[in-house]
């Protein structure tokens, strides 16, 4: 390590910040999307914060909900809440709002740091919010604290999953973080230069080590947004952009981006060390991403550690003798500042070689666990005049000395990083009335992810509905905790004695359950005409009779429909009354993404066939792409030819343009607009948008989201991007004419993500041949599979939808369609039901 001064008799960590910042005021903390933020910058913003929760009466001692998406705002507010004195509890959006409300109420917040409204949504609304973005009355920056932390103060509460059931607050003081920056940072050759990947949530104590690992050196932490953080592709781009030299990440997380690089043909990136933790490392991953990159291999290290023990508890640095060797799981020796200790169940040594429960003591050790002093006393013990945390991680000392991990001797398993406790999932099931017993087990998938599976004891008449258990998972627990599969059985396996057999439960697990194959003579007909994610496509064949040809003309449709039940469509074919007339059989139309204007559906009605789109995923998933063909049609529009032969010369267009600070208009603000517009203001975008049911509250609320109401005319006229998320009515067809087009600004893009005939697309041509508009980026052209005339110019994108959506939504989005199609099979109605 090159700059460890601020370290240097630190007493709290908001005295580390002050005394970076005064080292390197001028050098950039942050940076995310191209902005930067400087260490003084950040030192102001935090300060804000401070006075903030400081004129709302917070102290040393308080605990202050932190309710934000990740983004470069998140640091300074996280810094504030310690340079009040306070501690924070980050509560991730994402989290259901029973968990939410479970984590406020057990850890006792009477303070929130966020949205407002979006704590409302979330159900807090018994809770004060202070917005950051407010200012206090009559006060300023800079803070000057009434009393500054103590080392023993707490620094955070991270909620981990819980063996009783309920989720249990882990508390880590000032003097634990800063005792493993101490420790770990003089392990690595850092400094100044390097800039730090922020990928993690701030629930999860990795992202501790993200953050404060390149403030205690100088260095620079690139905040990765969620979108690019989903898209292996963008974030691999990112990382080269921003030139990331320490990389933090999930093993499971990493095997992606592994693939992404060699396929990617092993680009040249300023990666310095990859260092891993949360669960056990892929050393053939590790091995693969090293023979790509050759001598520009960064140095690899794995990093076990646990939240009780302040994110890290031992360091192993891989060797290639570690990637060619036996050992599955090295994870090395203790930190210096802690120590580690094999115990049998006795609390007796075991010898060297053998399996023994892990137990740490040192001043990464932490309090414990906020208000439940059984099971602190439980999990911490002092013996040997020594506090000691015990693990519930089992491990082999080598002959070395190093550690291998060998897994958990309870219930608790890993599941993308976070620490799970089956008993949680099971109690979560539990509270749902059609359950009469659940188990829960972890299996592992031929790429070797993690896939939690559930058998489920139904209730009462044995009534058994996945897409309903899914739904109550998903409003119970968060999203790493729901169930990938749901098993149905009549009895869960017990021991002799009566208890659960775990080892019964995890073999059904992996043999897919106990029901039998459903007989040949019974399996459903079911024709796929557009593409779908391989893994819904592959369950579909293990339970139906399947056939897929994929969009087919209208007459071989016709043929192909005669004795089918269940056709799954996109947008790629139409449905129409003559398909619907020459299906006698046909049961279902199963559209796998949103919207259903393929599909008729006064027809399907009358013939008493069940019609079912997939909205909830596909909203955020198009918004993403919509944002992606808005950068990709912004960077590559090429205008040269015309505009010299037009006598138009605008150079800024020949290389692209840049978004930032431009104005974007939404026509539409459904789910998929509301997300994109949340997207583009992070960029750094002006939004407007031209809306339904224009009220004077609803441009209230819409201000208050950073979106400004006006009508269509003005949208045109002053937008740099034109966005189109409107459903394919009588109203919106053609919406965007040849008047609409000549309306915009000549330097103006057009991005549609509607139907295509939203847009008169003959309009389209002749405005970007004629210079009317700059370029136009298109989701799905009115005929799709043939663009026509618009594919010719070099000023215009064309993507099908399913080509540019992330395969996580795709599979999603296969999965939920599995659901949806099994309970209108078994006779009973969705919730994305059309009618």
């Amino acid at each position: 390590m090159t700059s460890a001064d601020p370290l240097v008799g630190a007493r709290s960590l908001t005295d580390l910040f002050a005394r970076s910042v005064r080292l390197r005021g001028d050098a950039a903390a942050l940076s995310e999307s191209g902005r930067k933020i400087t260490y003084a910058e950040l030192d102001e913003a935090s300060d804000a914060v401070a006075v903030l929760l400081a004129d709302a009466g917070v102290g040393r001692g308080d605990l202050v909900g932190v309710l934000l998406e990740r983004s470069h705002r998140v640091p300074g507010w996280i810094l504030g809440i310690l340079k009040s004195g306070a501690a924070y509890v980050p509560l991730d959006p994402t989290y259901p709002r029973e968990r939410l409300h479970y984590m406020v109420a057990d850890a006792r917040v009477k303070i929130l740091v966020g949205d407002p409204e979006q704590a409302a949504a979330c159900g807090l609304d018994g809770v004060d919010v202070i917005d950051p973005r407010s200012s206090a009355p009559g006060v300023t920056p800079p803070f000057e604290p009434a009393a500054t932390p103590d080392p023993q103060d707490p620094a955070y509460v991270i909620y981990t999953s819980g063996s009783t059931g309920q989720p249990k607050g882990c508390v880590v003081t000032h003097a634990n973080v800063l005792a493993l920056l101490e420790a770990t940072l003089p392990l690595f050759d850092l400094g100044p230069r390097d800039r730090w990947s922020l990928f993690h949530s701030f629930s999860f104590d990795f992202s501790v080590w993200e953050l404060w690992g390149p403030l205690a050196t100088g260095g620079t932490a690139v905040v990765i947004p969620a979108a690019a953080a989903r898209a292996t592709e963008d974030f691999l781009r990112l990382l080269a952009d921003e030139g990331v030299t320490v990389l933090n990440q999930v093993p499971s997380v990493f095997r992606f981006l592994a693939r992404e690089y060699a396929d990617s043909g092993a680009p040249d990136l300023a990666l310095r060390y990859v260092i891993f933790g949360g669960e056990n490392v892929d050393l053939d991953v590790v091995k693969a991403y090293t023979d790509a990159a050759g001598d520009r291999a960064p140095e690899f290290v794995n990093m076990y550690g646990v939240t009780e023990t302040t994110v890290f508890t031992t360091v192993r640095t891989l060797t290639p003798a570690d990637l060619a060797g036996a050992v599955r799981s090295p994870i090395g020796v203790p930190l210096p500042h802690l120590s580690v200790r094999l115990l049998d169940g006795e609390l007796a040594p075991v010898p060297d070689g053998e399996a023994g429960e892990m137990w740490v003591a040192g001043t990464g050790v932490t309090a414990g666990y906020l208000h439940r002093p059984e099971l602190t006393a439980d999990r911490f013990r002092t013996f040997d005049g020594t506090r000691w945390y015990r693990t519930g991680d089992l491990a082999r000392r080598l002959p070395d000395g190093a550690l291998e991990y060998l897994g958990r001797n309870d219930q608790q398993v890993k599941i993308r990083g976070h620490r799970v406790e089956l008993a949680e999932v099971e109690e979560a099931l539990r509270a749902d009335a059609a359950v009469h017993d659940a188990a829960a087990a972890v299996t592992y998938d031929a790429d070797g992810t993690a896939v939690l599976v559930t058998l489920v004891v139904p209730a009462g008449d044995g009534a058994f509905s996945v897409a309903a258990l899914r739904r109550h998972a998903r409003a119970t627990v968060p999203a790493y905790l729901v169930p990938n599969r749901f098993l149905r059985v009549d009895t869960l396996p017990l021991t002799p004695s009566g208890k659960l057999d775990r080892r019964a439960v995890q073999e059904l697990a992996q043999a897919g359950g106990a029901p039998p194959p459903a007989p040949a003579a019974a399996r459903t007909r079911v024709l796929v005409v557009d593409p779908i994610h391989e893994s819904a496509l592959a369950e579909l064949r293990r339970t139906h009779d399947v056939h897929v040809e994929l969009r087919p003309p209208a007459d071989r449709l016709l043929r192909l429909v005669e004795d089918v039940e269940v056709i799954v469509v996109r947008s790629g074919v139409r449905i129409d009354a003559d398909v619907i007339r020459a299906a006698p059989r046909l049961k279902v139309v199963a559209r796998a993404g949103s919207g259903v204007d393929n599909i008729d559906l006064d027809a399907a009605e009358a013939a008493g066939v069940a019609v079912f789109n997939v909205p909830g995923v596909s909203a955020p998933a198009v918004a993403e792409l919509a944002l992606g063909l808005m950068l990709s049609a912004a960077r590559h529009i090429v205008l040269a030819d015309r505009q010299v032969r037009a006598g138009v010369w605008n150079k800024a267009a020949l290389a692209g343009i840049e978004l930032g600070g431009k104005t974007l208009g939404l026509v539409g603000l459904g789910q998929i607009g509301s997300r994109l517009a949340e997207l583009a203001r992070g960029m750094g975008m002006r939004v407007v948008a031209t809306v339904d049911r224009d009220t004077p509250e609803r441009r209230v609320r819409l201000r208050g989201q950073g979106i400004e109401a006006v009508p269509l005319e003005e949208l045109l006229a002053t937008a740099d991007v034109v966005c189109l998320a409107v459903p394919l009515t009588d109203r919106t067809h053609h919406l965007i004419d040849d008047r609409s087009l000549r309306a915009m600004r000549r330097s103006a893009l057009l991005v549609n993500i509607s139907r295509g005939p939203v847009v008169d697309e003959e309009a389209l041509y002749r405005a970007l041949t004629e210079g009317e508009i700059a370029g136009a980026a298109l989701d799905v052209v009115a005929e799709e599979g043939n663009p026509g005339r618009l594919a010719e110019l070099d000023n215009v994108v064309i993507t099908p939808h399913i080509g540019a959506m992330s395969a996580d939504s795709q599979e999603r989005i296969g999965r939920i369609l599995l659901d949806s199609l099994h309970e209108v099979l078994a006779g009973r109605k969705v919730a994305t039901s059309c009618r």
